[in-house]
């Protein structure tokens, strides 16, 4: 048995060694990048410089200080879209007195809600903008990578809060 045993592993050595071996990895960045981030994002996502921006944030963000601001904002940043597409843009009032206009960067679930009320969120799939009107009290989630969430908030200054998820488009430029 032993003997057996001695003669297996020494098969498998020489097996390793010689042969069978697994094929190599596709290299997912560089020359030759296999993984386009592009390919998966939004139309909408799209329109903005996602991979000029550094850092891998999953929201683009424009804080609206006004509600006249919205439709602005719709057609500076989605100027090369159909109407039809930027119609597609609702706007959801979870309360409070802050408006914000949030673009997913992929189509993957989204899912908005009260902080502790989870069962009367909000889910789309489609990763269509929206604009939302909130307090400090409702966070927007979404189950990719690992799923992320942040609450939209502003600073005593007016500005976006951001974190590594979210990008503040508030004064981008096109």
């Amino acid at each position: 048995m032993v003997k057996l045993v001695k003669f297996i592993s020494i098969i498998t050595i020489f097996a390793n060694l010689f042969g069978c071996k697994a094929p190599k990895p596709d290299i997912l960045d560089g020359p030759g990048m296999v993984y386009v981030d592009g390919d998966y994002r939004t139309e909408y996502a799209n329109t903005l410089p996602f991979d000029e921006y550094e850092g891998y944030p999953f929201w683009a963000v424009v804080y609206l200080s006004e509600e006249k601001n919205t439709q602005y904002y719709i057609d500076k940043l989605f100027s090369g879209l159909s109407e039809e597409s930027k119609k597609k843009i609702k706007q959801y009032d979870f309360g409070g007195n802050k408006m914000y206009l949030i673009i997913p960067r992929y189509a993957d679930e989204t899912e908005i809600s009260k902080i502790g009320d989870a069962e009367n969120s909000l889910q789309f799939y489609d990763g269509t903008p929206f604009v939302l009107k909130c307090g400090a009290d409702v966070k927007i989630c979404i189950y990719t990578h690992g799923g992320h969430e942040f609450t939209p908030q502003t600073d005593e200054n007016g500005k976006l809060i951001c974190t590594e998820d979210v990008w503040d488009i508030t004064e981008y430029k096109q």
